[in-house]
């Protein structure tokens, strides 16, 4: 009898597969890194069989502890905004460029040029940049034009893997289409004006469907592979950021959820597109056509933490080490007597500049008010209050005429009862605290796959399944106090926006 979902989610840098039982507990994973190939011209880029390697080696190490003939369906969720090339027989043609090259960055003034910005924005909910598929694909055409010419299809990540496991190419689902810069995200299809613009060829671009489509079973090539039982349901999923929001539970207008990790992102459910006259947060599909997730992405959230632990919390690390503790415990104690607003003390965590809502490459971070009273502890906890106000100015566009009654919060920030406090007062709404809060995305691919199995009714009865414990914290800061220093966040980047440039001048 089957009784659990596998799902694979492929991250940046590493793969994960997961063995869920028919309510969501986990029980098995194992995760397997692999390659980033970086270049000094903003090149990043993978090789797709390094992507297969980790799910073929992942998925035999879970098969140590389940029986292959216990798991009813395998779902996919992996990074997005790709482009990874193949030819007919869905064979590779070289590495695949993933999110994070920026070599199409000098091809945005032409991307405006053949479509005007607001234009673009009204057609996709997105802006345009180097990051989208559209821009790389323009980017390839002109520098690779044999690749691009034989190249049968362009796909998503997780659209590779779901090909090799069951031999199904040429498809992919509403979330990775609805970032791709090439969707038209009211009709929820591929944008005929778009691609005559740029010149796209539609007849490279895979078909559309729902994250809950079985794609095929396991081939007989990929259960020698895998040891997965042949014939095994093969589901399509989703955009790891579709999926988070699944795991968070994020499945009817006016659900809102936060990602807490290295980046953050704050999410919200609506049943149909989300504009912002002022372009600060964005719009991608969920797992079907009719289910919208409107969000903003900050770049170092997690990341802005752990560069304040390595620099400022290396006393703590030590003497953790010594005595076999956490670093994080000991912080966390210092950290939950300083009162909100660090005693004057402000931080802006722009240390890679920073995307919603104020999409400013050039802005960095800054501590703003350092006295000879301020100790480390007090930066440590205004790092983890300008994120948590970098949070709330993603939140705001995202309201509406109604704000979010509460916030569920994922990721591994969550592991820290300093940070959710934070959280909940930043924000001035209760949060919800799953148990599982770093499994939302494996979580997510797990619930498409049981729906397309035939085990749940739908989303709404699998995120019933998959309720479990959940913790929840109200805002205990002062909110005169909090409104404030957010405030005055507000205002130091608005006098400080026109400086950032000159920066440039002062670096090696």
């Amino acid at each position: 009898m089957s009784r659990y979902i596998m799902a694979h989610d492929l991250g940046t840098s590493g793969h994960k597969c997961s063995v869920f039982d028919l309510n969501g507990q986990a029980v098995a994973t194992a995760s397997l890194s692999y390659p980033t190939h970086y270049g000094d011209r903003g090149e990043a880029e993978q090789h797709p069989d390094d992507w297969w390697d980790a799910v073929v080696r992942t998925t035999r190490a879970v098969l140590e502890r389940v029986e292959p003939s216990a798991i009813a369906a395998v779902g996919f969720s992996a990074h997005m905004m790709g482009v990874c090339p193949v030819d007919r027989s869905g064979r590779p043609l070289g590495r695949a460029i993933i999110h994070a090259d920026t070599r199409s960055a000098g091809l945005e003034s032409e991307a405006f040029a053949r479509m005007d910005e607001d234009r673009f924005y009204e057609r996709t909910g997105n802006r345009i940049d180097s990051h989208y598929p559209l821009l790389k694909l323009m980017w390839l055409k002109r520098n690779r034009p044999d690749t691009y010419r034989a190249a049968a299809y362009f796909l998503q990540p997780k659209d590779y893997l779901v090909f090799r496991m069951s031999g199904t190419l040429g498809i992919t689902d509403f979330s990775d289409a609805s970032l791709s810069g090439m969707f038209a995200i009211g009709s929820c299809r591929w944008d005929d004006d778009i691609l005559s613009a740029f010149a796209i060829d539609r007849a490279k671009l895979p078909d559309i469907v729902s994250s809950a489509t079985v794609a095929g079973g396991v081939t007989a090539e990929a259960a020698a592979a895998t040891g997965l039982a042949a014939g095994t349901p093969v589901v399509l999923g989703g955009g790891d950021g579709s999926c988070a929001a699944l795991g968070a539970g994020a499945i009817a207008p006016g659900d809102a959820y936060v990602y807490l990790g290295t980046t953050a992102w704050v999410s919200r459910a609506s049943a149909s597109p989300i504009a912002d006259k002022e372009k600060r947060i964005f719009t991608m599909c969920g797992p079907e056509a009719g289910l919208y997730y409107a969000l903003g992405t900050m770049q170092t959230a997690g990341a802005a933490h752990q560069w304040a632990m390595r620099e400022l919390g290396s006393r703590e690390a030590l003497l953790a080490e010594r005595d076999g503790q956490s670093p994080y415990g000991l912080i966390e104690d210092e950290i939950a007597r300083i009162p909100w607003g660090s005693d004057g003390l402000l931080f802006h965590p722009y240390l890679l500049g920073e995307r919603s809502p104020i999409w400013d490459e050039e802005a960095r971070g800054l501590f703003f008010g350092l006295d000879a009273r301020h100790t480390r502890f007090h930066m440590l906890r205004a790092v983890m209050e300008g994120v948590g106000y970098a949070l709330r100015s993603i939140a705001e566009p995202l309201q509406g005429r109604e704000p979010a009654a509460c916030y569920t919060v994922i990721g591994g920030g969550m592991k820290s009862p300093a940070w959710r406090a934070i959280i909940a007062s930043a924000l001035d709404a209760p949060i919800r605290v799953p148990a599982q809060t770093e499994e939302a995305t494996s979580l997510g691919a797990a619930m498409s796959a049981g729906v397309a199995a035939g085990i749940y009714s739908g989303y709404a009865d699998a995120r019933r399944r998959f309720a479990g414990e959940v913790r929840e914290i109200v805002p205990q800061a002062d909110r005169e106090r909090v409104l404030a220093g957010y405030s005055l966040f507000r205002e130091l980047y608005a006098r400080l926006r026109d400086l950032y440039p000159r920066l440039r001048t002062l670096r090696a």
